[in-house]
């Protein structure tokens, strides 16, 4: 048997499969609020994650990209990655007259503050940060 096999059979299974959290504040909700609000952020599902790009890609005939939905994207990413506040609470919701979750993502968060939650979900998803990238492409 190889090693690797050896070290998955040793492992904690719970441990091993559960998904990553983490802690983050808006700061502007935090100044406008006068208190913390760090949310909790959660990976997203390997399954979950191919249904939520597939639901923000239109293709074209041959297959071929005809366009990406960027906010139906981060928008589902957050709705799916914020543990709490969940952006599906019914008292949210309503307190907020919002019609979907994706109305509150909208209501509740600037565009550059998706952007930033999008990216720490993805993190947590496993992806690499988009500067890393950026780094590689401009050291090569």
């Amino acid at each position: 048997m190889s090693t690797l096999i050896d070290q998955l059979l040793q492992a904690d299974v719970k441990k091993v499969t559960e998904l990553p959290t983490a802690k983050y504040e808006v700061k502007r909700l935090s100044k406008l609020l006068k208190t913390k609000f760090e949310m909790e952020l959660c990976a997203i599902p390997a399954k979950r994650y191919t249904e939520i790009q597939q639901n923000s890609v239109d293709l074209g005939r041959k297959g071929n990209v005809k366009d990406l939905k960027m906010f139906n994207l981060q928008a589902l990413t957050l709705i799916d990655g914020i543990k709490e506040p969940s952006m599906k609470s019914p008292e949210l919701l309503r307190y907020y007259s919002a019609a979907t979750p994706k109305d509150l993502v909208a209501k509740l968060f600037l565009s550059g503050e998706i952007a930033d939650i999008y990216g720490k979900i993805n993190e947590l998803s496993g992806y690499e940060p988009d500067t890393d990238e950026t780094e590689k492409t401009v050291k090569n």
